[in-house]
């Protein structure tokens, strides 16, 4: 053998040899520290990194003319904007009109109380009223969504008894890319859409990804059954109410009985138009929610 072979070889044999000990034998102290436990305390409400002097106000002061060159650029009739620092909102401010049909009537102008629908927007709003419940201990992520919806099922009985709350608000549940939309869009209601789900074909269970309202909204509905209450109720009851948002509900109802409201525009022959009213109520904790940029400072 040559004298690098040798060499090769009794490093090896040593190497077998120290993986080997005897029965009872105290495993050989790590030089890896221990991992830190975690903390019950949250960073703190810092910047990554220090602001110059007054970066803020003049960012905000610089806000109208951004606002009002990108409603010259794009059209659109109103929007309302916010920004909190800090902890406070230092700007809220609308611009525009909330129906561009109406544009000569008293009081169309968008302001910071103007009710928007929030769309999609609704999600991480209803995600917080589920955090909430999780830190109380009323229903965790890795909830069955059958513990609480005995009839809900998918078309694999299997994925059936272990999809999860969490599963739900992730995507993860292998449901179709925005299963269930179109038994809304003709009249469907919640009800209806859930039970007819397990028609389906499903992907990966946990391992794809598809953007799913009523996976969601299944998810929001099982956590307010086991509340025994509405989700419209628990998510005001948990959230809104608390932080003083008056302006924000999960109800179509609500929002079409405001006088203060934008109405929903679509780009039609280059212009937008009022054409269309979009009731979300079937699907509310995944995009049934409106608010005010004020409401929304409150969060």
């Amino acid at each position: 053998m040559k004298p690098r072979a040798r060499v090769a070889a009794l490093a090896l044999t040593a190497a077998l040899l120290a993986g080997c000990g005897t029965e009872g034998a105290e495993p050989a102290a790590s030089s890896t520290p221990a991992p830190s436990p975690a903390s019950d305390v949250p960073p703190p409400l810092v910047p990554a990194m220090p602001l110059p002097e007054n970066a803020v106000a003049d960012a905000v002061a610089k806000l109208d003319g951004l606002a009002e060159d990108l409603m010259s650029k794009s059209g659109i009739p109103g929007m309302a904007v916010a920004v909190v620092h800090g902890g406070k909102a230092v700007y809220a401010k609308g611009f525009g009109v909330r129906n561009n049909t109406m544009s000569d009537e008293p009081h169309n102008e968008v302001d910071a109380d103007t009710v928007f629908q929030l769309a999609s927007l609704s999600k991480p709003l209803s995600a917080t009223v589920v955090a909430a419940l999780v830190g109380q201990n009323q229903v965790s992520w890795d909830t069955p969504i059958v513990s609480r919806l005995p009839w809900f099922a998918l078309s694999d009985p299997a994925v059936t008894q272990m999809v999860t709350v969490g599963d739900m608000f992730s995507h993860r549940s292998g449901l179709p890319d925005h299963a269930g939309d179109q038994l809304e869009d003709l009249g469907y209601d919640r009800r209806q859409v859930l039970e007819r789900l397990r028609q389906l074909p499903l992907d990966q269970f946990r391992t794809s990804y598809a953007y799913t309202n009523f996976g969601l909204t299944a998810g929001a509905e099982a956590v307010a059954t086991g509340a025994g209450k509405s989700w419209e109720d628990l998510a005001a009851d948990t959230l809104l109410r608390p932080l003083g948002m008056g302006a924000t509900g999960y109800r179509f109802s609500d929002y079409e009985s405001r006088r203060d409201r934008a109405v929903g525009h679509i780009r039609i022959d280059g212009g937008y138009q009022p054409r269309f009213v979009r009731d979300a109520q079937a699907q509310s904790p995944a995009g049934g929610a409106s608010s005010s940029v004020n409401d929304m400072t409150r969060w």
